[in-house]
């Protein structure tokens, strides 16, 4: 039997996931992307609003998107903390190419009654959501 590992991803209000059976994780950290088999050395990350890929016992690839956070890696266990997660098929689609369509409008005509930092976190958000949303096709 493959080598598994137990992965919790929890938001604010609730745990997102919480599985045992699982072989691997693959998450965007400051740094760059990471991936995490069973038994991985101790790890601390901050991560980005990204896609954030996982794969059960099976090998199935599943997909969340993530809205930055933290991630630690100890004991064989794989624990993400963020402040939001939907899976691939809880995004809304046609609402995340609007929101990213007018964040790049603000961005392209900028104005001092505007928060660029906002608007690029808007941005962020929509295209990781969309991003999501593609792998998770791709891997079907």
């Amino acid at each position: 039997m493959a080598s598994l590992m137990r992965f919790e991803v929890l938001a604010p209000d609730k745990y997102v996931l919480k599985s045992d059976s699982i072989s691997y994780v693959e998450a965007v950290t400051l740094w760059g992307g990471v991936g995490i088999l069973p038994r991985h050395a101790p790890l601390i990350a901050a991560l980005k609003e990204a896609p954030l890929k996982y794969r059960d016992a099976q090998g199935i690839a599943h997909f969340l998107c993530i809205q930055g956070g933290f991630m630690e890696v100890k004991d064989n266990k794989v624990v993400v903390m963020t402040e939001a997660a939907e899976t691939a098929d809880e995004i809304d689609v046609d609402r995340a190419e609007a929101s990213a369509l007018r964040a790049r409008e603000r961005l392209a005509k900028p104005d001092d009654e505007i928060d660029m930092d906002r608007v690029m976190g808007s941005l962020r958000r929509s295209e990781a959501r969309l991003k999501t949303v593609r792998l998770a096709a791709e891997s079907r």
